[in-house]
């Protein structure tokens, strides 16, 4: 216990005692999680809107017109019955017609010979899907049920949005990973900096005979209380940086809303305060070990 006293109070003494390069390598952590941070909470958006277009992407099935409409309406169950199925909406052909002539406008009056007698639209479903990407299986269930005419899925922009969706989840993870292991090589250079100036005090240690754990340990402390505090300050930072950045994205681009912040800031926290201390702890392990052997 008095051990571990020791190492906790040694941690913290080495913090102040080499202040500038403390501060320097919890910037230089603060500034690589937060880039890191931001380019994986875009690339969630960016995949959350994609698949949130995918999934407003509607599909119209045309009832056969011989027909009735409670025998079209009954239709319904069948549809319910696919299970990529999402939604289901009915559209009466004589409300569809009244819809039409209420988008019409003024010019209302090209549908006045139609009544509900001669109407020459069909009664129709108005479907979407829980997972785009299932959509040509879903699409032939569809058109096997008896009763429907015809089918009007725009097939062709459901495919390119999962192209994009592909593309930018690839390049998302490529930037990503990237960006940590310039992190890790980043803050694991500041840390051998700050070793190599501590250098002749871990010698001096070595030769009156102090083991390798009880020389790392305070130095494992100093990495992982660093560690931490960069990933507390880097959190805070994310915070106020997505606020900001949700507030342009949803004035710049058209019905694009970033998810927000309080439902992902105890997943933000946890991952920026586990990767600061992983960080700092590992660059002070791997950093230390050169100067062990005196």
């Amino acid at each position: 216990m008095r051990s571990f006293s020791y190492y906790w109070k040694e941690g913290f003494r080495n913090i102040f005692k080499h202040g500038f390069m403390s501060v320097a390598a919890v910037i230089i952590m603060l500034a690589c999680l937060l880039m890191t941070g931001t380019v994986a909470l875009i690339a969630l958006n960016i995949d959350i809107s994609i698949t949130n277009l995918q999934k407003s992407n509607q599909i119209v099935v045309f009832i056969d017109e011989t027909l009735t409409t409670r025998e079209a309406k009954s239709l319904g169950s069948k549809f319910e019955s696919i299970d990529n199925i999402a939604t289901i909406t009915f559209q009466d052909r004589d409300q569809a017609l009244e819809a039409y002539r209420i988008e019409l406008a003024e010019d209302a009056d090209i549908l006045s010979g139609f009544t509900s007698d001669n109407n020459p639209l069909r009664n129709s479903f108005i479907l979407t899907l829980k997972d785009p990407a299932l959509a040509e299986d879903t699409l032939s269930q569809i058109n096997a049920i008896d009763g429907v005419a015809r089918v009007r899925a725009d097939e062709q922009t459901i495919n390119k949005l999962m192209q994009v969706q592909h593309v930018f989840n690839i390049v998302a993870l490529i930037m990503v990973i990237a960006l940590a292991v310039i992190s890790v090589f980043i803050i694991s250079n500041t840390v051998k900096l700050a070793m190599f100036a501590r250098r002749e005090e871990i010698s001096i240690q070595k030769m009156v005979g102090a083991t390798n754990w009880f020389i790392r340990w305070p130095f494992v402390i100093e990495g992982m209380i660093l560690g931490l505090t960069a990933g507390v300050l880097a959190f805070f930072a994310q915070w106020g940086g997505y606020s900001e950045l949700s507030t342009l994205a949803s004035g710049v681009i058209p019905y694009f809303n970033m998810v927000p912040f309080d439902g992902l800031r105890y997943l933000v926290l946890g991952v920026f305060a586990g990767a600061g201390v992983l960080f700092g702890i590992g660059g002070s392990v791997t950093s230390i070990r050169k100067f062990m052997d005196v």
